[in-house]
């Protein structure tokens, strides 16, 4: 019995490390901005994991918080994940779920969503609340890759330089994983039978 569980506990540590994180930014905040209106207004990054077959699930997304910007006081967001076949994001997959920042800079969320056949997709986050009691979700950098930011607001999508503040990447980011690490299924059913 003993070996078996050592075994089953090599293979999720394994599986654990096969985690990959996706974003558009290079990490040094550049600028934010925040609506009047907090429900309803989403900021997003999209991505393409059609190339990656070995991750099928977002574990989690992280979300940069300028500092003590418009408050010192975190008041929580929402995450979710959207439809993405190219041109605008489309409708809402996963979500939408409440969370809250603890610090300032890099916050990281659970997600744990199963991408199934989804290969394209939108990470997004919802600023909630009321200006100037809010966490913005519009946190920008100057440099990184450029085209994958939208946001959301009055109902419909739009790419992120179309708000006026220059065609930055946002902030935002999420982890890919495949619990089993490239081990199939059959190979756990393999190591169990081993040490019955």
């Amino acid at each position: 019995m003993g070996k078996c569980v050592l075994a089953l506990l090599a293979l999720a540590a394994i599986a654990g490390a096969a985690q990959l994180e996706l974003s558009w930014d290079t990490g040094s905040v550049n600028g934010a901005t925040a609506w009047y209106t907090g429900a309803g207004s989403w900021g997003a990054n999209d991505f393409n994991i059609s190339t990656l077959a070995a991750y099928n699930r977002v574990a989690s997304a992280r979300l940069y918080y300028y500092p003590n910007w418009p408050n010192a006081i975190f008041e929580g967001n929402r995450e979710g994940v959207w439809s993405f076949a190219g041109g605008t994001p489309g409708s809402l997959l996963w979500g939408p779920t409440y969370v809250r920042g603890t610090a300032f800079g890099w916050n990281s969320f659970a997600v744990g969503w199963t991408l199934g056949a989804v290969t394209a997709f939108v990470m997004a986050f919802e600023q909630y609340y009321n200006w100037p009691v809010c966490d913005p979700v519009l946190n920008w950098t100057s440099t990184g890759t450029t085209g994958h930011s939208w946001y959301y607001y009055a109902g419909a999508w739009s790419p992120f330089p179309q708000l006026g503040y220059g065609n930055y990447p946002l902030m935002i980011r999420c982890t890919v994983d495949d619990s089993y690490s490239g081990v199939a299924p059959a190979s756990l059913g393999r190591v169990k039978a081993l040490y019955r």
